[in-house]
């Protein structure tokens, strides 16, 4: 899929330093803020999860971006044409592409690892070792670089415009049509698709565990007399209880590790059975407590990768809808179209960063302790 306008665009000055400004505090804040990123997982262990490797990647993926991308177009926007050479454009046309689907197929890896956290949560730590995660990240490098490569052996090619080198859409329709899906349209129904099911699954638990609570107290409150079969016949003090509220009537206690008919009858009021019960009381009360934590955990995570999502689409998502036109139309307005779709693309790079800080506790904490450690050092 391609910008292609090889004509030289008519600027006023102003403009010109106006989208040079733009794009060099874009090189800027997206090396720097990817940079912080990389340092912080790196540096904290406790960065280190699964999801994070993702991010880590997504990072990488931002800072060469900025690093490698952005000043060529920095350097044809100033010149108002192409002044590299076939082979530098070959080169970032290829790395522009690579950079581009890498990201993406990233976050749907990201929302993979989600969807598996809330439906597989007992084997999650299975499924992803962190070899297994290396694997993966590696693979979907490999998959974009095949994906982007078909130009640099004749199907289609890349060309120079007024911007920078990408994908000519008037050489191979095919080859857009192509890129165009594997790069935009399938990740966008994979992970529109994923996301959708993890909010079910997220509000689907919120409910029931609403629901057992409330049939908890309620069972709790009518509750006249409960049974303990924890123990085997030969010990003398059970050790373990269900949940229930004591009141002044006897309680019938089975003392064999499945239920049987053999019962013995205690008092309610024994200091042992009221210990027994508040105990187990209070370890209901702190598995509650962290299931609550675990699920508002998973939701914050969860909207601040569906941000990343938006994000990279807002971003990304003119510059696909200008290649598409550019493919049907001879002729395309290289300012309004071109530039703004490039414009916003750039912009993706330092949007990421300045999501992880404000939306995920943990990382804000690091990299303020970082910042303190650097002035103070």
């Amino acid at each position: 899929m391609a910008f292609v306008d090889n004509k030289t665009i008519e600027t006023s000055k102003e403009i010109v330093a106006i989208k040079s400004v733009y794009l060099i505090l874009c090189i800027l804040f997206g090396i720097i803020g990817n940079l912080v990123v990389i340092i912080a997982i790196h540096k904290y262990k406790k960065l280190q999860t699964v999801t994070n490797y993702f991010v880590l990647n997504l990072a990488i993926t931002d800072l060469l971006f900025a690093a490698c991308g952005i000043p060529t177009i920095i350097i044809t926007t100033i010149a108002k044409k192409w002044l590299l050479g076939s082979f530098v454009c070959d080169l970032v046309g290829f790395l522009n592409s690579l950079f581009c689907t890498t990201s993406i197929w990233t976050l749907v890896m990201i929302s993979i690892n989600r969807f598996l956290n809330v439906a597989k949560a007992n084997d999650i730590k299975i499924l992803y070792t962190k070899k297994r995660t290396n694997i993966i990240i590696i693979s979907v490098w490999v998959f974009s670089a095949l994906i982007s490569f078909p130009p640099l052996i004749g199907w289609s090619r890349f060309k120079s415009g007024s911007n920078f080198c990408t994908v000519d859409g008037k050489k191979s329709k095919e080859y857009s049509y192509f890129l165009g899906v594997i790069a935009y349209v399938l990740p966008m129904v994979f992970l529109t698709t994923l996301y959708l099911c993890i909010f079910i699954m997220l509000h689907k638990h919120e409910k029931t565990k609403l629901k057992s609570n409330i049939n908890s107290i309620e069972y709790s409150e009518q509750s006249e007399n409960v049974s303990m079969f924890e123990q085997a016949p030969d010990s003398s003090v059970p050790q373990q209880a269900r949940n229930e509220t004591l009141n002044d009537k006897n309680v019938t206690v089975y003392f064999s590790k499945y239920k049987t008919k053999e019962t013995t009858t205690v008092d309610s009021k024994s200091p042992l059975i009221q210990n027994n019960f508040l105990e187990a009381e209070k370890k209901k009360e702190k598995r509650q407590m962290v299931a609550i934590a675990i699920h508002l955990k998973q939701v914050r995570v969860t909207k601040m990768l569906m941000i990343l999502v938006l994000s990279f689409f807002f971003c990304w998502t003119p510059f696909f809808v200008g290649a598409l036109y550019h493919v049907y139309h001879k002729k395309i307005n290289g300012f309004q179209v071109t530039t703004f779709g490039i414009m916003c693309a750039c912009l993706n790079c330092i949007l990421n960063p300045f999501i992880y800080s404000i939306m995920n506790r943990s990382f804000r904490k690091c990299v303020v302790e970082m910042w303190k450690n650097l002035i103070s050092s």
